[in-house]
């Protein structure tokens, strides 16, 4: 994952360089995936062997509130495939995954995140089937 994750992290770094730095540490960032696999609810998918894709899944459930009903959700947190695995299948086999296991799961929803910079990542998304959901808007004090 942490090998996998170094084109996208780069990527992130050089559009928005205020929130992202270009090269984590190494055994940080494997610490980083370790702990997150041990947390419940994550489950991350791999694909290829050696692998040359995986996503990163999150299962979130919010109790009932005065604004809103309960809802169980699959947050797709990562999405990452090598450049030279590109359009071939792998990014599609990542996202049929993590729709099985929402499924299996009973989630009514499966969200993913992703900057407004990342265009190409939103065609892929939109032609899997996602849709803009809401926005979030930044400003500076």
């Amino acid at each position: 994952m942490a090998r996998l994750n170094a084109h996208v992290q780069g990527w992130h770094a050089a559009h928005y360089p205020e929130a992202f730095f270009p090269h984590p540490d190494p055994a940080a960032l494997t610490a980083h995936f370790a702990a997150r696999l041990a947390e419940p609810g994550v489950t991350c998918f791999l694909a290829g062997d050696p692998a040359l894709g995986y996503a990163l899944c999150a299962l979130q459930e919010r109790p009932l509130s005065v604004f809103s009903p309960p809802v169980c959700r699959l947050l797709v947190e990562h999405v990452a495939v090598a450049p030279q695995a590109r359009r071939q299948g792998i990014g599609r086999a990542l996202l049929a995954a993590a729709r099985g296991l929402a499924r299996d799961l009973g989630t009514d929803e499966i969200l993913l995140d992703t900057w407004e910079g990342n265009r190409e990542a939103h065609a892929f998304f939109q032609a899997e089937g996602f849709a803009v959901r809401r926005m979030l808007y930044r400003a500076t004090p």
